[in-house]
């Protein structure tokens, strides 16, 4: 660490970690494209039906809100998978800064609308909308927190959080399964957002630690 010249501290930039992708059927890999394929068909299910008119069938409302989520979700969605895949293989690397940027304008966006929507209440059922606004301050956090690690220049850290936010985005999608248990105005839904966001987070940051220890910075 050094220090400026009125005293206060500047957090010494890190070097790029080295390459960390093996070519082939690795455990990262499958995961990778796994979490890719698993994503079809809720796109095909909510994303692409909300874009083509669907929103105002049952959120007549508030469809142009679903309409704003449903876009910036899947540009989110594609900038977001694209970046890591940038920042794992290097590959077009000169390019993943710029579609960093798209990842995060796209997603505040995203996350934003669905905070709106989650705490305004349109379908009247507060217990999803509180597991779907604490997913969302979540991803806010995560986002935010690899966005200002990545202007430090601490990669390690940038890495980290920034996959911490794309399993968070991942989640996203697979919530909008929830709203399918049952009855809108149950309890089974949240519990399947909460389910649904929570785990896979847990998991990934079991896997992190252990990356982390394996190849430290």
């Amino acid at each position: 660490m050094v220090r400026n010249q009125q005293g206060g501290a500047i957090v010494t930039s890190q070097a790029w970690p080295p390459i960390d992708h093996r070519p082939g059927l690795t455990l990262p890999a499958l995961l990778f494209w796994a979490a890719i394929l698993s994503t079809l068909p809720v796109l095909w299910l909510n994303v692409l039906p909300a874009l083509g008119g669907g929103a105002q069938r049952g959120h007549a409302d508030h469809s142009l809100w679903i309409v704003l989520h449903a876009l910036t979700g899947f540009l989110t969605l594609v900038s977001g998978f694209l970046a890591l895949y940038m920042g794992w293989t290097r590959a077009a690397f000169e390019y993943h800064r710029h579609t960093g940027c798209t990842y995060v304008g796209a997603g505040m966006t995203m996350a934003f609308v669905a905070l709106f929507l989650a705490t305004s209440d349109p379908h009247r059922n507060p217990a999803s909308g509180w597991a779907t606004a604490t997913l969302s301050v979540a991803w806010l956090v995560a986002t935010s927190m690899g966005w200002r690690r990545g202007s430090q220049k601490r990669w390690r850290s940038h890495q980290m959080w920034m996959i911490r936010s794309m399993v968070l985005t991942w989640t996203f999608v697979f919530c909008r399964l929830a709203q399918r248990l049952g009855d809108m105005e149950g309890v089974a839904p949240a519990f399947g957002i909460w389910a649904y966001w929570l785990g896979p987070l847990l998991i990934a940051e079991i896997g992190l630690q252990l990356w982390n220890r394996r190849r430290p910075a």
